[in-house]
């Protein structure tokens, strides 16, 4: 699958957009000038957008231990006295949390709608939106700038992001190093990116950094391939969620129907009883065909009776009934069938809240490794949580996954 990745303009300007295949590396595909020109080339490609970084309010939300989702519903009042604008006109969107914290994405909803409206008008339709500060690496205890000729992009270890003039940058890292002192001088380590055009003025801002430990980058394939390859890292915050989920009629034929055929399979137990007076051949017919299938989805489990006990510990474990009302079960199901093929089992699988834990037996470590990129390809941030070797070469993995695309 290959991507376009279009960056949207600020103001007025062109926008600028780069194919990448699955894994982010950039193909020749790329270009500057109006929407237009850009959906010239998008047919067969998935479309990812841009958001200028000073649309997009960032930040990370703090979460108490108890009351975790009454504090999500509330994330928008909580933030209300850092947002300059009404949280009633804003539109949020949730990213990838920690025990402790979650990323939160805000963004005018007018706005938000008038770009997508403008794609609809030139025949593309985007997967993700992302704000251009979730295409700045995350390094370790380090503060990232990105330079450009007309443009500067500062985000700080904490996730909050600035933008200014590229002159101002000395200023700006004064500021966010007394923003994460509260007032008081403290150590800051800055990584500056930018194309190997403007190495002399980041050597010159660099000078203005004295006693602060700055290292430069320089991004040998321009900016926009560097963009576009970190838009499919799986770490950003897609503002396509709520009311701007994209949704299309074969998802739902596909929704409506694994609802259909779940629902069967929960009813099963009760159409025996109340179709019991057929005869026994059918019967056995019936329950062989949901034996063989239950046996390859559980491999390891045998006998009819420990095959639908282990059925409906794994029901009531995950909560299928309610996941399977969610678009993310369904994303994740489809997911997982195309990144693990002939080599990859799944073993076990807990879901909610658009997060799941998987566990898979894969042939190999290559390519366990292989079904974690192809699961963030399709949009998910992936922790291998362990990865334990077998006696014959195989390794069984349990996968943290997150849907990054729908939250």
């Amino acid at each position: 699958m290959e991507y376009l990745v279009i960056r949207l303009p600020a103001l007025e300007a062109n926008a600028c957009w780069q194919v990448v295949d699955s894994h982010g590396a950039p193909l020749p595909q790329c270009g500057e000038g109006e929407l237009a020109q850009a959906a010239a080339v998008a047919e067969g490609k998935k479309v990812v957008l841009l958001a200028p970084a000073g649309e997009v309010f960032r930040a990370s939300l703090e979460l108490p231990a108890r009351g975790r989702r009454a504090a999500l519903r509330g994330a928008r009042y909580a933030l209300e006295d850092r947002i300059a604008g009404d949280v009633e006109e804003m539109h949020f969107a949730f990213g990838s949390a920690t025990e402790d914290s979650l990323d939160v994405a805000a963004i005018e909803r007018r706005r938000l709608a008038e770009w997508l409206s403008r794609c609809s008008s030139e025949g593309l339709t985007p997967v993700a939106v992302y704000g251009e500060s979730d295409t700045l690496p995350e390094l370790p205890n380090a503060s990232i700038a990105l330079l450009e000729h007309d443009s500067l992009l500062v985000r700080n270890g904490g996730g909050q992001v600035a933008s200014a003039e590229p002159g101002e940058l000395a200023s700006l890292v004064d500021i966010l190093c007394a923003e994460l002192a509260d007032g008081e001088a403290s150590p800051f380590r800055l990584v500056i990116y930018c194309e190997p055009a403007l190495e002399s003025a980041a050597r010159e801002a660099m000078a203005q950094l004295a006693g602060r430990e700055v290292e430069l980058r320089l991004l040998e394939s321009g900016v926009m391939a560097h963009m576009a390859a970190e838009a499919l890292s799986g770490r950003g915050v897609n503002l396509l969620q709520g009311e701007f989920r994209p949704r299309d009629d074969q998802h739902r034929l596909f929704r409506n129907l694994a609802v259909s055929l779940l629902a069967v399979a929960l009813l099963y137990p009760v159409f025996l009883a109340l179709e019991g007076w057929r005869a026994q051949e059918e019967y056995e017919v019936a329950a062989e065909a949901v034996d063989a299938g239950l046996g390859r989805l559980m491999p390891n489990v045998t006998g009819r009776a420990n095959l639908r006990a282990e059925l409906r510990r794994r029901i009531v474990t995950a909560d299928l009934a309610a996941a399977a009302s969610s678009d993310e079960f369904l994303r994740l199901v489809e997911a997982l069938e195309n990144s693990g093929g002939e080599r990859v089992r799944v073993l076990g699988l807990n879901f909610g809240n658009a997060s799941a834990r998987v566990q898979v037996r894969a042939t190999d470590m290559e390519t366990l490794d292989e079904t974690r990129r192809r699961l963030v390809s399709s949009g998910y941030s992936v922790l291998v949580q362990t990865a334990v070797p077998e006696s014959n070469g195989a390794v069984v993995g349990e996968l943290d996954l997150r849907d990054e695309q729908d939250r």
